[in-house]
């Protein structure tokens, strides 16, 4: 009779610190990707009032409580554009790696650079920083930053590459890795093609490897960024191959979205012109205790009435159900019959 009770009372112990698991918490987390296009003057017009009207917009958002709780952007070279988190009042800031940051070079990209040209920007050194940054609701933990060390033609006035940020959102046990990134141009670059596409494919390999490094275990992954992907099928094979079919496995949440039965799409005119360019995504990687579902899409910042933008982008939203994966019914029973 002993052994009997003092076995209830080891059952009732464990199923007591199992049972959270048994009713997983669920948190919506919205995540929006936008190139605001804060280049600095003479290469394009001021950009000042624009890049003020964006961070308005979202102070508006707010106020409204529909603001996205995490906001990553590109092209965020001039102080308004980086101003634009504080401007919509977020909390947590941080930006990518900075002008002098320097990328790890494999061997054989030492020829590839020495070959640029400085009729396109190549070999003049970098001018402004990344131009990345995240502004979130929710507190930023930890950060990490990667320099591409290979780039072609007048993205390589930039120094383009990669920015992760750990954010702990309430009621999430595990922080979520949220990562921003800006891929090298195509025809946009004036750079030779094969230059072009060397470039591309090996930022590619390289973020792919920092997603890895970076998401590993048990840590759920939100990835954003202008992938400058277009319609060049040669970009659109590597990126498919690095993104989605490696040992990253990243799902795109407008692709869940459009074979889900309830995944409403607000502002979907502008959300199919920013699929149909094939440049700004919002990817995703669920962990073996960390579920990641797309509930719904957004584009904030598309056309105005007039057919005007506030950016030569789109900015688009997804919002994530992100939720602890309810333990194995399995592990409880075997543990209740011990």
């Amino acid at each position: 009779m002993l052994r009997y009770l003092t076995a209830l009372v080891v059952a009732a112990t464990m199923l007591a610190t199992v049972s959270p698991a048994a009713t997983p918490a669920a948190r919506a987390v919205t995540l929006m990707t936008y190139n605001v296009h804060g280049l600095p003057w003479p290469i394009v017009e001021d950009r000042s009032s624009a890049l003020q009207a964006i961070g308005d917009q979202l102070k508006i958002m707010r106020d409204r409580h529909v603001q996205p709780g995490i906001v990553a952007v590109q092209e965020a070279f001039v102080p308004e554009a980086k101003a634009i988190g504080r401007t919509a009042g977020y909390r947590y800031v941080a930006f990518g790696p900075a002008e002098d940051a320097d990328g790890a070079r494999a061997p054989g990209d030492g020829g590839f650079v020495a070959d640029g040209s400085r009729l396109v920007g190549e070999r003049l050194g970098k001018h402004v920083d990344s131009g990345l940054a995240i502004f979130s609701d929710y507190p930023i933990v930890a950060v990490r930053r990667m320099a591409y060390p290979v780039c072609a033609g007048y993205d390589c006035l930039a120094n383009k590459g990669a920015l992760a940020a750990l954010i702990a959102v309430p009621g999430i046990a595990t922080p979520i890795l949220v990562i921003d990134t800006h891929l090298n141009s195509n025809g946009a670059s004036g750079a030779a093609n094969t230059r072009a596409i060397y470039a591309y494919r090996r930022q590619l390999d390289l973020l792919s490897n920092f997603i890895a490094a970076l998401g590993a275990g048990d840590r759920p992954v939100l990835v954003a960024g202008d992938f400058n992907v277009g319609r060049d099928l040669a970009r659109r094979a590597h990126f498919d191959l690095r993104m989605f079919g490696g040992s990253d496995l990243l799902q795109a949440a407008a692709v869940t979205c459009s074979t889900a039965p309830a995944c409403p799409v607000a502002q979907p005119l502008a959300m199919a012109e920013s699929l149909g360019r094939a440049k700004d995504w919002l990817m995703y990687r669920a962990s073996p205790t960390i579920a990641i579902t797309p509930i719904a899409l957004a584009a904030p910042f598309g056309r105005r009435a007039d057919g005007s933008m506030l950016s030569d982008h789109i900015g688009i939203v997804a919002q994530y159900r992100i939720e602890r994966r309810a333990a194995p019914q399995s592990a409880v029973v075997d543990t209740a019959s011990r």
